[in-house]
This record gives structure tokens, sequence and C-alpha cells, in this order.
């Protein structure tokens, strides 16, 4: 039986979904950055985190107050990205395909053609939600891996809106190594938001000039089944408009060691990850303790 904290949290996480659904895409987008702007004043601890990522990843780049503005898009980022998935579940493939401009198509259709399927990674930038659900719409089949919630109610709701734009999510588990391989053999896509502390069996690598713990998931699933990481994410432009941007598909070098292999394919995403972050820092999540090593 849940516990009386996860029903409120989930009573309150439910009515807030209800609630953008009320709104016009534009009143909605609008809501968004506006609840997002109240989480940057209200989340000190949270503002400072971002403030000192950021001037840890650009040491000098910024006055004081372009790091405020910065953060302060970073908090309207993640709300955005909420308000918008929330507001997608009664909307349709074909809607969802009009709010990207698309790009890296054509290494997602080579990856079918070879037939081993592709692991795909991005970070949590932009709409990493929908531009999840972007490549779904766009014909190709992709299971998410995401971390189960502590609140298995609050769970169920963020499973269920990552169903409706498209999505079958894997939970980590222990079953979650077969379930993966059993889709990449059936030639199918893979997905992990690979941008975020990890703290089993991972790796030691810099990010932004300073060492994460980074997971070696991605990279030793792609060595396993000898297929293909396909970098992407989506950028931000404006209301309900967003860009993909998508990387060099990075492929096994069998002639390597394991470990070396996988270090290299895991070092090719993150700097695809730096890039496409330093160039718009305003919609990554800065406000996550990153660097705890």
């Amino acid at each position: 039986m849940a516990k009386l904290s996860h029903r409120f949290e989930y009573l309150f996480a439910k009515s807030a979904v209800s609630f953008v659904n009320l709104f016009s895409e534009k009143s909605a987008h609008s809501f968004g950055k506006s609840l997002g702007s109240l989480f940057h004043k209200l989340l000190a601890g949270r503002r400072e985190i971002a403030l000192d990522n950021l001037e840890q990843a650009f040491p000098n780049r910024y006055s004081v107050d372009e790091k405020e503005q910065i953060v302060k898009e970073v908090f309207q980022n993640i709300a955005l990205t909420f308000t918008e998935l929330a507001h997608f579940r009664n909307s349709h493939f074909k809607e969802l395909l009009e709010l990207f401009e698309p790009a890296g198509v054509a290494n997602f259709q080579q990856a079918k053609i070879e037939g081993k399927g592709a692991v795909l990674v991005t970070s949590h930038f932009g709409n990493w939600e929908l531009g999840a659900g972007w490549v779904v719409a766009s014909g190709f089949e992709l299971g998410v891996v995401a971390r189960v919630q502590s609140n298995y109610l609050v769970d169920n709701l963020i499973t269920s809106l990552r169903e409706n734009v498209g999505l079958s999510v894997i939970h980590a588990k222990k079953s979650t190594l077969r379930e993966i391989v059993k889709i990449l053999k059936e030639n199918k896509f893979v997905g992990f938001v690979a941008d975020q502390h990890d703290a089993s069996e991972s790796l030691l690598m810099d990010f932004f000039g300073r060492k994460a713990s980074v997971a070696r998931g991605p990279a030793a699933f792609a060595r396993k089944q000898n297929c293909p990481i396909l970098p992407f994410m989506g950028l931000r432009l404006g209301v309900n408009r967003h860009r993909i941007i998508a990387g060099k598909p990075i492929y096994p070098e069998i002639n390597l060691s394991e470990d070396t292999d996988v270090i290299r394919m895991t070092r090719e995403y993150l700097d695809f990850f730096e890039n496409v972050i330093s160039d718009n820092p305003g919609q990554w999540m800065w406000t996550h303790r990153r660097w705890k090593v």
C-alpha cells in the first residue's frame, strides 16, 4: 500500500497534468516558463548547485548576471519539458513530427538496414522526452531505459506519459540486461539518457574538464551486439519548436580490447554532449549533482 506522502505526491502530479491539459499549446508554454521561473526563486539549493557547476565548467566565461540568466533558463527548460510532455498526452505522432526540425534520420535508417539495432544516447537537454518520442514518430521502435522512481504511483504516471508519445519504457532492474539484448537482436533501438552520475560499474572520465562517473552500459551494449551508438539531442527553438541535433554514428572497433573500445565510444558521445551544451548552456540540467567523485 502506498505511503500517505506518496499518495499526496501522486495526486499533486496527476492534478498538474490535468491542469496543463486545460490550456492551449501557447498558454501551456507560458505556464511552464512561469513555473520554471518560480522554481528558480524557490529552490535556492539547486540554484546554487547550478551556478557552481556553470562556473566550474566555464571558468570566467560568464558574468554573474549572465550565469544567473542561464540558470533561470535551465529551470524554465526543465518545467517546459514536463508541461509539454503532459500536454502532449492527447496528441498524435503527426503533430509530434511537426514540432521538430529533423536531422539524423539517415543514421537511423542505415542502422535498421544493417540489422543489428542501435544504442541511442541523449542527455537531459532541451525536451529530451519529446525528442525520444520523435524517434518513434519517425518510424523506429525505441525502448528507453529509465530509473524506477521511489514513489511507484508517480513512476506509473510518468511511464504512462512516456507511453503516450510511443515509448516503450524499460525499468532498470536485474532483468534489464536480457531485455536490452533481446530488443537489439530484434533490430530495434534502445535509448539511454546518458549524462547523469552513475555509481555502479561506471567509468571515470572527464566531462567539462572534471572527473565524472559515467555509465559504461551504452557502449558496452553496442560492443556486445556490434551495433552503432547514435548520439542525438533535441534543441528547443521556441514555443513548441525543436530541432534534432544528430552526432555521427559511433561504431565498435572489434580489433580493440573491450575496455579500450568502451572508453573510446563513451568519450566520443561525451564530446558530442559537451559541444552541444556549450553552445546552448541554458538547456542542460546543471541543477544535477553531476560531479560526485
